[in-house]
């Protein structure tokens, strides 16, 4: 699943930041959060979950791995969709806002890819949320404690604050999506950013509690810095400086948790 994300990543990347992508490949867009979703969901997949603990985050413990992946994604989907719909049709929580059809058809106003770019999105971020196994002693005692799943979603909903300031006004910008008022940062509503810091938080905790090995832990953080570096390109093509320095803040931070959480 890796290899097939990032040569549909350097393809995109490469026209994003040269020619632009052609209109008769704007499906491309919206197939590559297909991808994302999918390559997060595997590396979640390539982990262990806690042995001999009940976890309540989905279902019983002795359902297939796979399976509850797929049931958190499809609840994933339909939570960021009904946000979204609620949103695009309310202007809450997110802000005023509507879609453009670059990121695949509309469903009632909104791309039916956007569920997807929220499991990759919430994913990516449990990911960077989770221990590695020889960490997993410190992460066992948050959980005894009933606390661990609250920690992570915190943890989550900063990791996607940090991947939206770099995302949402490059999108704006190159017109994936449109916000109705100015100001906020880059036309983007404060409000918004609070929104995906709660909701990103609570759809989290519909993922299982994991312990990573260093390689997984390894490439997802690959996985987020990848897209910060992407959207931080377009930043600085688009001169829009807030997010290009948070997009290097973000690729720093992520570095230093992952070798932080390597030599504990």
């Amino acid at each position: 699943m890796g290899w097939l994300f990032w040569i549909w990543y350097g393809i995109g990347a490469v026209l994003l930041l040269t020619v632009d992508v052609p209109k008769v490949l704007d499906f491309s867009n919206g197939l590559f959060l297909v991808f994302y979703a999918l390559y997060a969901l595997y590396l979640i997949h390539r982990a262990e979950l806690y042995k001999g603990m009940s976890d309540q985050s989905v279902s019983s413990s002795t359902t297939p791995l796979w399976s509850r992946l797929i049931l958190s994604g499809v609840i994933i989907w339909f939570g960021g969709m009904a946000l979204e719909w609620i949103g695009v049709h309310s202007g809450w929580p997110f802000g005023e806002y509507e879609y453009t059809s670059l990121l695949g058809a509309l469903i009632y106003g909104v791309p039916w890819t956007l569920g997807f770019a929220w499991i990759g999105v919430v994913a990516g971020g449990v990911l960077l949320s989770s221990s590695a196994k020889h960490a997993s002693a410190h992460t066992s005692a948050l959980s005894n404690k009933g606390s661990y799943l609250l920690v992570r979603a915190c943890k989550v909903g900063v990791w996607i604050i940090v991947l939206d300031l770099v995302l949402d006004p490059v999108a704006h910008a190159r017109g994936f999506w449109h916000w109705e008022q100015t100001g906020g940062f880059y036309g983007v509503p404060w409000s918004n950013f609070v929104a995906w810091f709660v909701v990103g938080g609570v759809l989290s905790m519909v993922l299982p509690r994991l312990i990573l090995t260093v390689r997984i832990l390894r490439h997802a953080t690959f996985l987020y810095q990848g897209m910060l570096l992407l959207f931080g390109l377009l930043a600085w093509q688009a001169d829009i400086g807030g997010s290009m320095i948070v997009a290097l803040i973000g690729i720093l931070l992520a570095e230093g948790n992952y070798r932080y959480d390597t030599r504990r």
